[in-house]
């Protein structure tokens, strides 16, 4: 319990898995639990910056189609469209619960060009004094990677981890349907045990999520990447089942001196 009182501003990261379902649909009651528990989160007094993909996600279901198209215009356009279609969703429903939320789509240059960098970071402190949360994704409208210098994060557990250096936030909390990362693939073995903690990210431990194996599928490289770096930057990152987003506040889900947690 000491570190969930500690944890004072807190980046939030959800996927794409977690709020469109395998079909295609999208899951209204894993969104609204979702945002209930920001809410609850902000009531408590944290800052809270939620981090959110889906939006190519939910512009397929909008339109019918069974699969992500390859072309790079075609992908543009379905990220605007799903893009509004986010936003209209969690802005009903955080309207819901009376809380204010703001926009922001980052591009990775934002990163390393100080003045923007510096607007960036003016930006969500503004948003956190009028106890709004700033809800971000990458900008896939304009992110591509044939384009001259580097717009594109590559994934938005990347994304949420500088964020979350930058802005000096206590921890990362990634919402995904990574069950956890296993000592051994558990769809092999059935004896696979949950690997707790982790303070180093190494070879060994990437090997894990390496491989053509189900233990490899919903991006469990990238959250490692994205431990990584924060291991790195001295700070806590929490991977948990994003199922039942009220798993945030189970009380054995919060432990005190870990860099890196699967659930």
């Amino acid at each position: 319990m000491a570190i969930k009182n500690k944890w004072k501003k807190i980046v939030i990261k959800v996927g794409t898995s977690t709020i469109v379902k395998k079909d295609g649909n999208i899951n209204l009651p894993v969104i609204n639990q979702l945002v209930q528990a920001l809410t609850a989160l902000s009531d408590q007094g944290r800052e809270i910056i939620f981090v959110t993909s889906g939006a190519i996600g939910l512009a397929l279901h909008q339109l019918g189609l069974k699969k992500r198209p390859k072309s790079i215009p075609e992908q543009q356009a379905l990220a605007a469209i799903g893009q509004a279609n986010l936003m209209a969703i969690y802005n009903q429903n955080f309207s819901f619960y009376h809380q204010i939320t703001g926009q922001v789509l980052l591009t990775y240059d934002v990163f390393s060009n100080p003045v923007m960098k510096q607007n960036m970071l003016n930006a969500l402190g503004e948003l956190l004094k009028k106890k709004a949360i700033p809800i971000i994704n990458e900008n896939d409208v304009i992110a591509v990677d044939e384009m001259d210098h580097q717009h594109s994060f590559g994934d938005n557990d990347h994304l949420a981890a500088l964020v979350t250096v930058e802005i000096n936030a206590d921890a990362l909390i990634i919402l995904s349907d990574v069950n956890g990362l296993y000592d051994k693939n558990p769809h092999l073995f059935s004896d696979a045990k949950t690997i707790k903690r982790i303070d180093n990210v190494d070879d060994s431990v990437m090997q894990l999520a390496s491989g053509k194996s189900l233990l490899g599928k919903g991006g469990m490289r990238t959250k490692l990447s994205a431990a990584e770096y924060l291991i790195q930057h001295n700070k806590q990152m929490l991977l948990l089942s994003g199922e039942d987003p009220q798993n945030i506040f189970k009380s054995n889900q919060w432990r005190i001196d870990r860099n890196f947690i699967c659930s």
